[in-house]
Parts: C-alpha cells; sequence; structure tokens
C-alpha cells in the first residue's frame, strides 16, 4: 500500500487530496515538518531535507510535492487530473511551476505569520507578501477567465495551485480583485476529497 508522511496540516494535503481524488489507498504515517520524527536518521534516508511529504510506494522512495504529484497521476491516474497531449501537460506544469516559483513563498509568509505570531504579525512581511501576490496574481486571474480549472479539466495544477493559494486567504489576504481566483479556490476547497482531509485536522 502507499505511504504518505506527514500531516494533514502541512503540504502532505496536497499530496493526500491527490490520492483521494484518484480513489487510490493509501496509508498516512503521521508527522509535523521539524518534528522528531522527520529529523529521525531513518525518515532522514528516505528524505535528508526532513522534511514532509514523503511518497513510499513499495521500495521506492519519493519526496517533495509535485514529483509526488506527477508520479502519482502518471503511474496510478489512467489520465485523470492529467492531460492527453505533450502540450497539456506542459500547460499544467506551466501553472503548477509558476504557483511554486512566484507565489508559493508570500502566501507561506501569511500562513506563518497567521500561525505563529500570537496575533500580532509583523506589518513589513504582512505588505511584502502582498506587493509579491498583487505582482503575479493577475496571470492567474486572466487565466482562469471564463474557465473553471486552469488547463482544461481539473488537474493536479488545480489542487496543487489552490490549496497553495489558500494558505494566503488563511493568512487575511483579499482576493476581492480577483474573483476569478477566489471562486477557483472555494472550488477546490469544497471538494468531497478536500473536504474529507480537512476534516481530518480538526480535534
Amino acid at each position: 500500500m502507499l505511504k504518505v508522511y506527514g500531516s494533514v496540516l502541512s503540504r502532505a494535503a496536497i499530496v493526500m487530496v491527490t490520492l483521494e481524488t484518484l480513489g487510490l489507498e493509501y496509508e498516512l504515517v503521521d508527522m509535523g515538518t521539524r518534528s522528531e520524527a522527520s529529523q529521525s536518521d531513518s525518515y532522514r534516508q528516505m528524505n535528508p531535507s526532513g522534511k514532509v511529504p514523503t511518497l513510499q510506494d513499495g521500495d521506492f522512495v519519493l519526496f517533495e510535492t509535485q514529483a509526488i504529484l506527477y508520479y502519482l497521476v502518471r503511474k496510478y491516474g489512467k489520465g485523470h487530473l492529467w492531460a492527453e497531449t505533450p502540450e497539456g501537460e506542459a500547460n499544467i506544469l506551466r501553472w503548477s511551476l509558476f504557483v511554486s516559483n512566484q507565489l508559493e513563498v508570500p502566501a507561506l509568509d501569511l500562513l506563518l505569520q497567521y500561525k505563529y505570531s500570537g496575533g500580532k504579525p509583523d506589518q513589513r512581511i504582512q505588505d511584502k507578501a502582498a506587493i509579491e501576490l498583487n505582482r503575479f496574481l493577475p496571470a492567474l486571474e486572466s487565466e482562469l477567465e471564463g474557465q473553471e480549472y486552469l488547463a482544461g479539466g481539473k488537474t493536479i495544477a488545480d489542487i496543487h495551485g489552490a490549496m497553495i493559494l489558500s494558505w494566503a486567504k488563511l493568512g487575511g489576504f483579499d482576493y476581492t480583485r480577483y474573483p476569478n481566483i477566489d471562486a477557483w479556490i472555494r472550488r477546490i476547497l469544497t471538494s468531497p476529497e478536500n473536504k474529507k482531509i480537512a476534516a481530518m485536522a480538526r480535534p
């Protein structure tokens, strides 16, 4: 059985939602980033960064979220959450990498302020994150004009991208200027698969 090392409060949730969407059975080995378990020698043999998630499929071990998503859809997806042409595949990778390279850092900065500032976020960090988001979000907003998903039907680019950008929303970023993105995030987060994983995070 597939094993996912991580927690529902980490990037492992993106992997878990993808697994649920593909209808695959898996076991969650619950551990957080910087936890004692993730820093153990045995875990670092699988993932030298000591971060999560890590996927184990028999003897094959893989870390880095986007690589895991790619592996899952290519090996088990039977075309679901993926594309049928090289052009379609490249489009999925383009938008997934766009989110990672241009938007993930400011989204994460806002999330960390929300989680760890004790209700007193650093305004300088918030302002810098907002500037970066506002710099790159218009391209995503334009791409989503008139369509529900980034690359035709729903793909891993949507699951990955919307879940990453939901961090910024949780951290207080106002998506009013970006109604297409706001609707897209809600569309992904309210899927049955996302609701199932989100429910696991509640006490």
